[in-house]
């Protein structure tokens, strides 16, 4: 029996799906399309500088898989450069799992559907905070995958927190609702607080 089919996770779409040569003859069918989980190993590896490890967990998928999504993504923009054809941006088996983390120290956002994060994988801060949504991709929504591992109940992610907390002193209050935590300011420190269960 064939192994299931793993869906990587992506943190967020490209600005821009299509980049065409600057030449009068291009030819349309001379096209090379990378894939969605193709550009999100790009965007972690080569333009964050993360760690394949790191980035493959960010991702949900294996190193090795990682390692290979990477290799042929390098390779069609290689490729697409040297013989001047037209880059596309689109497709592949992916979740878009916008339930993401935030760092409030240095900025950066991540992702993770089943790893529980208490520090910064880019500057190790534990000052973090979890933010976002779910969305799919067409193969993803047509064999119902989306729902991962660590998502249902009242686990990390698993809707609003219930308190704001200080991560600096401690202070903790209850969260109201439609208000971030973020937007709350602590009394005593002064620092924005994060949402606590």
């Amino acid at each position: 029996m064939p192994r299931p089919r793993r869906f990587s996770t992506i943190l967020e779409k490209p600005r821009v799906c299509r980049f065409e040569p600057d030449i009068a003859n291009v030819n349309e069918t001379e096209s090379l399309t990378i894939t969605m989980e193709e550009f999100e190993s790009l965007r972690l590896n080569d333009y964050q500088d993360i760690q394949q490890k790191k980035a493959a967990e960010i991702m949900d998928i294996s190193q090795p898989t990682f390692h290979r999504t990477l290799g042929s993504a390098r390779k069609k923009i290689t490729q697409a450069l040297v013989e001047g054809k037209i880059i596309q941006i689109k497709g592949g088996n992916y979740i878009m799992n916008k339930k993401r983390y935030q760092c409030k120290n240095c900025g950066f956002e991540w992702q993770s559907a089943t790893k529980e994060y208490d520090k910064c994988p880019d500057c190790d801060s534990e000052n973090i905070e979890l933010l976002g949504v779910t969305e799919r991709s067409q193969d993803a929504t047509a064999l119902g995958l989306g729902r991962r591992r660590g998502t249902a109940g009242r686990g990390m992610g698993a809707g609003p927190p219930r308190a704001c907390k200080c991560t600096k002193c401690g202070y903790e209050s209850p969260k109201t609702p439609g208000v971030p935590c973020r937007d709350t300011k602590c009394p005593k420190c002064g620092l924005p607080l994060c949402g606590a269960d």
